[in-house]
């Protein structure tokens, strides 16, 4: 058998030949994603203006298959960026506390702009995101930095310490209860006119694509960094708002999905290494595929009801992250 090395002429075609299976399994998942649901649809007629399998499709079908795919790529990039920046594999927006920042931020906009619009709120959450897992990622992490497996321990620690903090405001202003049915991850009410939030992921990708080489630099270490003449400082905080802004839109159009974040990045550099720029589009596919699976098996499950996409991308991440965390402390 004919051993293919990374130093193999044939080794781009390679990769080429895995993405292209990886954008096909990504088609194939959101076509069974368009199809599935309560009400069936008539394919033949799904263009025809005036038909009812026309306005469902339209308004509901396609508008939850795309946000599935963006936020599934969005959550996965977000993870790899802040792990990179802080040079370990185990933070993320879900243990570094930028889900519950999000959310603390939103509350605040729903509270002191009332009815202000959707991107006011947007901006709210990205600056609590921007500013409280700054503070984390590089305060409270740095103290425990030599041991690897505490950091996600102080993580979840410091996002239940804001989730507390939000649940305590919203119960004394009364709207705790819409909070937390907002807050929950489910793509049904991903609809037309809802949804359109999601499209500022397409250009903040391209962004990532951008600046993925200076992010692996800023990964190899502050002195490094510098040495090479990249601004250290200001690729942190340009990774850190990207992450944020990634974050605080998908938790706006769908809630709050954990651990995509962090076990995806892990699995993407376990099987094509470290490289963001190189890697970023398979980290893009994985994450897109992983949600629409999750969310497909949450709607057949108990068919015609659902269950919560966040339920079982929660439930299958938390064992994985557990054998993550098993492996790490051998």
């Amino acid at each position: 058998m004919i051993q293919i090395s990374k130093k193999c002429p044939f080794y781009p075609y390679k990769r080429v030949l895995a993405l292209s299976l990886l954008v096909f399994c990504l088609l194939v998942a959101s076509s069974i994603s368009l199809t599935i649901g309560v009400e069936s649809i008539a394919l033949e007629k799904i263009f025809y203006s005036d038909s009812k399998e026309n306005e469902l499709f339209f308004i509901s079908r396609i508008p939850r298959t795309v946000t599935l795919v963006l936020t599934g790529a969005g959550l996965s990039i977000s993870g790899v960026i802040l792990q990179r920046l802080t040079q370990n594999k185990f933070i993320s927006p879900t243990t570094s506390g930028t889900l519950d920042a999000a959310k603390l931020g939103i509350l605040c906009g729903l509270l002191f702009l009332p009815e202000a619009a959707l991107p006011t709120k947007l901006i709210c959450a990205v600056l609590f995101c921007f500013v409280l897992s700054g503070i984390f990622t590089f305060s409270i992490s740095h103290i425990v930095k030599r041991n690897t497996i505490l950091i996600p321990v102080f993580g979840v620690m410091f996002g239940y310490t804001l989730n507390a903090l939000t649940n305590l405001i919203g119960v004394q202003f009364n709207i705790i209860q819409n909070m937390e049915g907002w807050m929950v991850g489910n793509f049904s009410k991903s609809l037309k006119g809802q949804y359109e939030i999601i499209y500022i992921l397409i250009p903040l990708f391209t962004c990532c694509y951008l600046y993925a080489y200076k992010f692996t630099i800023v990964g190899l270490g502050r002195d490094f960094t510098k040495n090479v003449g990249v601004n250290y400082r200001l690729i942190v905080n340009i990774g850190l708002m990207l992450t944020a802004v990634m974050v605080s839109t998908t938790i706006l159009a769908v809630g709050s999905i954990p651990f995509i974040d962090l076990v995806i990045p892990n699995v993407v550099s376990m099987i094509h290494g470290d490289n963001i720029r190189r890697n970023l589009p398979f980290t893009a596919c994985y994450g897109a595929i992983t949600l629409v699976v999750c969310d497909l098996i949450g709607r057949l499950i108990i068919f015609p009801y659902e269950i919560p996409s966040s339920m079982i991308v929660g439930s299958l991440g938390a064992f994985v992250f557990l054998i993550m965390l098993i492996k790490k402390g051998r």
